[in-house]
């Protein structure tokens, strides 16, 4: 994940990500599963969704929804043939790492009941702005 330029608070315009970042986290989080998603690790359903998703989480400022964003549309949007809920989750949450200084600090049962929720389109993305907020934690590397 790039660093941006500025400062510290909630508001900083910073790229976020790129599309070969994304899809290297996805491949990690594929090749870190099980043996028969292997085949699949560089599979993507759509280059076009991939590009959008992130030059619109680029464009927003405040690390709280650029998360909720990506943890959203990653996981409605299902641009890879496996790992989107895994991928969605793990950006989100790299997100809040990097520029909030927060982790999402919740059970892993919680976490997959939300991200299936929000997989299955059960959740809108203000909805994950306010779960996001509840369950993130300070930490300090």
């Amino acid at each position: 994940m790039a660093h941006g330029a500025g400062s510290e608070n909630d508001q900083v315009r910073a790229e976020f990500i790129t599309v070969s970042e994304l899809k290297k986290i996805h491949r990690r989080l594929i090749d870190e599963g099980p043996e028969d998603e292997a085949p699949l690790r560089d599979a993507v359903r759509d280059e076009g969704t991939l590009d959008f998703i992130i030059s619109r989480a680029n464009r927003i400022t405040d690390h709280w929804e650029r998360s909720a964003f990506l943890l959203h549309r990653i996981a409605t949007w299902h641009p890879f043939y496996e790992g989107n809920k895994r991928t969605a989750f793990t950006v989100a949450d790299g997100t809040l790492r990097v520029y909030a200084k927060m982790r999402i600090s919740e059970s892993p049962d919680k976490i997959n009941i939300f991200v299936r929720k929000t997989a299955d389109s059960k959740t809108e993305e203000a909805e994950v702005v306010l779960w996001l907020r509840t369950v993130a934690t300070e930490f300090t590397r």
